[in-house]
């Protein structure tokens, strides 16, 4: 067993020694990092697997020392081992620097030897008596992992390997995780699976030597001539595809070229078309039947249509640079645009805003704008631009319907006093005349039948007695007709007594509907034309009432309110759908809501009405002082 230790170390001497003269060879002649970097990792390796060697009790190099501390040097190397076989392919393809490397081994090194001798703080791994320690065992499995992930990389990058080398890497790393599962089983350092895995570790060393110390120091030019070959089958192919590569750009360049000409010529056609759109526009922006202008910050002109300049009677130089628009507007028009301009500014436009505009000779061009702000990325107000319409022909137009509508107004205002006075002319004359003569009928045959009584006798006079009845109910028919036309209590005595009578008397034809007249205005305050116009609203609101709403009580208030004259006929009953009854027509809708409209409105006042089912119905007119003094 001596002999064994003794031949075991002899062997291991060799690993440092020919791990610098690889180290010397291949700094100078390799190309590939993985077998410089695992050159470097043997250089240390070598040196703490020697320490592991010699740390054995029957060496004498360690005196005091078990079997514990070789182990610690075994598991120390081994796991810088597989951790250098797992790191190497990281560095094929990438620059190493073989002095920060051999810097960064030689520290890890050190913090391994300092944890073995001079701090003790590493683990044990075997213990006289009952073998290795769980951290051993652990640490063998873990071990085994690592050559296990390295030789996964290594596959991932075989082909920047020669096929020994690769083969020789391959087959070193599987016995080194053979070995790793034989010392997991000894429980004597001198044992028999101890022995097994130190001869598998000897087949891999003796893999690693073929495929790195052997071929660098026996065949160094074989992987130097590798390198070039590959590089020179890698220079090849990259220069066939590199004059593929140029025939296809060039026919590239001559289809670039065939459509760039193309394209030359979709261009000059494209700014001719351009060209002749941009003179259509320009003659469109200046012929146009409307006004164009533009306006900067400040409100000068920068931009204005042709039409529009002769509308206003000036020249393009006259205005631009040199005239706002303000300085163009009427006092009136004035203080509308100082109240938009900031809201254009705000709010992005404006639209439908009359202005007076003030032409060369000093006439006016009522015109009708609309515009709308630009602005910069920043939000800031750039320039505006509008439109304007003349609105000569509008306003004359508008201003020959004002006065027609005046002219019909008065019209019709003359024909309601005209049926006013007709009314009152017939009920003169039924009062004067037909009922006169049926009253005077009544006497002659009430006088008449008291003669034929005393002379002849009652029976013949019971016969014409029927007549007086039909006589009476005449002139009360007659009566009522002349207080229909026109109450001559209206004339008497006026419109409040006249509404009083009114009332009492429509509740004694209807006596299921209670009045209540709220009354705060003396007779004299209200005008004389007021007055039919009065009764008449009212006259018309209580009969639609007694017809349509099934109310119970109405409130009728006639007093001054705000300087004027207000009537309101308010009821409890039934409501209806107001706009449903204004959207039909006139047929539809009755003559009667049409009437009181008129009626107020041609009197100079305003009429509205306020209804809804189930909430009643509530009419007002209202006179103000001014209307009524027109």
């Amino acid at each position: 067993m001596v002999w064994y230790s003794i031949s075991w170390s002899k062997f291991l001497y060799h690993i440092p020694k020919r791990g610098s003269i690889f180290l010397k060879l291949i700094l100078d002649k390799s190309e590939n990092n993985y077998l410089l970097f695992i050159g470097i990792a043997f250089l240390f390796i070598g040196a703490i697997d020697l320490l592991h060697t010699l740390a054995y009790r029957g060496m004498g190099v360690f005196p005091g020392y078990d079997a514990n501390r070789a182990t610690q040097f075994w598991i120390a190397f081994r796991y810088i081992q597989s951790l250098s076989f797992l790191m190497a392919p990281l560095f094929l393809g990438r620059k190493l620097k073989p002095n920060f490397m051999v810097a960064a081994y030689t520290a890890v090194t050190i913090l391994v030897l300092g944890s073995i001798f001079y701090w003790d703080i590493f683990p044990d791994c075997f213990i006289e008596g009952k073998g290795l320690t769980p951290f051993k065992k652990i640490s063998e499995y873990i071990i085994a992992l690592l050559f296990l992930g390295s030789l996964g990389a290594l596959i991932k990058k075989r082909k920047e390997f020669d096929t020994a080398v690769l083969g020789y890497l391959f087959s070193a790393i599987l016995l080194s995780i053979t070995a790793e599962m034989a010392f997991t089983f000894y429980i004597s350092v001198y044992g028999l699976s101890n022995l097994i895995g130190h001869f598998f570790e000897i087949f891999s060393y003796y893999l690693i030597y073929k495929a790195i110390i052997e071929t660098g120091f026996k065949r160094p030019y074989d992987l130097l001539f590798r390198n070039l070959k590959l590089s020179e089958e890698a220079l090849k192919k990259a220069k066939e595809e590199l004059e593929n590569k140029v025939v296809e750009r060039t026919r590239e360049w001559q289809k670039a070229n065939e459509q760039l000409r193309f394209e030359l010529s979709e261009r000059r056609r494209a700014e001719e078309a351009l060209r002749k759109s941009a003179d259509e526009i320009h003659d469109l922006y200046n012929k146009a039947p409307c006004g164009y202008h533009s306006l900067d910050e400040e409100g000068f002109f920068i931009r204005i249509n042709d039409t529009e300049l002769q509308w206003l009677g000036y020249s393009r130089e006259d205005v631009i640079g040199r005239k706002k628009l303000a300085d163009l507007l009427t006092t009136k028009s004035l203080k509308i645009f100082e109240q938009s301009f900031p809201r254009l500014k705000e709010r992005g436009w404006v639209r439908d805003l009359e202005f007076e505009m003030i032409r060369k000779d000093g006439t006016i061009l009522p015109v009708l704008l609309s515009a709308t702000s630009i602005k910069d990325g920043q939000g800031n107000y750039v320039m505006s631009r509008a439109t304007i319409y003349d609105m000569t022909e509008h306003k004359a137009a508008e201003k020959a319907l004002e006065e027609s509508e005046k002219q019909l107004r008065h019209l019709s205002s003359q024909l309601l006093m005209a049926q006013e006075l007709e009314r009152k002319g017939i009920a003169r004359e039924l009062h004067d005349g037909l009922g006169q003569t049926l009253t005077l009928i009544k006497y002659r045959v009430e006088k008449f039948l008291d003669d034929w009584s005393k002379k002849e006798g009652r029976e013949d006079a019971e016969t014409l007695q029927g007549l007086i009845p039909i006589i009476q109910g005449s002139i009360g028919e007659v009566r009522r007709i002349q207080m229909d036309l026109r109450p001559p209590i209206l004339d008497d005595l006026g419109i409040l007594a006249t509404l009083s009578w009114f009332c009492r008397e429509f509740e004694k034809t209807y006596s299921d509907i209670r009045i209540r007249k709220e009354i705060a205005i003396e007779e004299e305050e209200i005008p004389v034309p007021l007055r039919t116009v009065i009764y008449r609203i009212s006259q018309e609101a209580l009969n639609n009432i007694a017809k349509y709403s099934r109310a119970g009580q109405v409130r009728i208030s006639l007093r001054k309110k705000e300087g004027g004259i207000n009537l309101v006929i308010q009821d409890n009953g039934q409501g209806f759908e107001l706009e449903k009854v204004l959207s039909q027509g006139g047929a539809e809708r009755g003559l009667g809501l049409t009437s009181m409209r008129e009626r107020a409105e041609l009197s100079g006042g305003s009429f509205r009405i306020e209804s809804s089912p189930g909430k009643g119905t509530a009419i007002q007119a209202f006179w103000a002082v001014e209307q009524l003094s027109s």
